[in-house]
């Protein structure tokens, strides 16, 4: 695995000298670093329990619990936007390289679920709880997912969406997680179009 990091790394090096503009290149190392992972996604049994509606039900109300959230407090609403203009520019940006549009939806819709889903609740959630227990895993594995998303206060919205995932990973399984984040980032994706 250190062996295809290094390659994937000298690989992005020689694209970044080549491709312009910078969020060209981060579009694309970005995919190519995600499809790396896709292996992971052979391992995995994609057969959804009969209690699945019950996760996406907690997934909704985890969406209202932090939009309550970011409205209640402005500390939080007004960093939480200020990431999301910032992503609205990185996808503007993103949507004028080559095949921008059609890469940016692929790695948001497909590639990310099931890398995130993987790392943090396949890896990260089921580390922290053979260590520590389920409910340090919930915590750590969604304060991480969150913090990776957006830094400081911006975090905590995505900290409770990252609760119901942790929830559908846990109760239903790693294709329960990765079809709720799928979900997630499909509206955020439409959203930005």
């Amino acid at each position: 695995m250190i062996i295809l990091i290094a390659v994937a790394f000298i690989i992005s090096v020689v694209i970044f000298a080549i491709v312009k503009p910078a969020a060209c290149f981060a579009l694309y190392a970005g995919a190519a670093l995600y499809a790396l992972y896709l292996p992971a996604g052979l391992l995995v049994k994609w057969k959804l329990s009969k209690g699945f509606p019950i996760a996406f039900l907690v997934y909704f109300l985890s969406l209202i619990a932090a939009g309550l959230l970011v409205l209640s407090i402005p500390q939080i609403g007004e960093e939480f936007f200020k990431i999301r203009e910032a992503q609205a520019r990185y996808y503007s940006l993103a949507y004028q390289c080559p095949i921008g549009k059609l890469i940016t939806t692929l790695q948001a819709v497909f590639l990310a679920p099931l890398v995130e889903e993987v790392i943090f609740r396949g890896i990260l959630f089921e580390e922290t709880r053979r260590a520590l227990g389920t409910a340090p895993a919930y915590f750590v594995s969604s304060l991480a997912f969150a913090l990776l998303h957006y830094p400081g206060l911006g975090a905590l919205p995505i900290f409770i969406i990252a609760l119901s995932l942790a929830f559908a990973y846990q109760r239903y399984g790693l294709p329960a997680s990765v079809m709720i984040h799928a979900f997630q980032n499909t509206v955020a994706t439409l959203f930005f179009y």
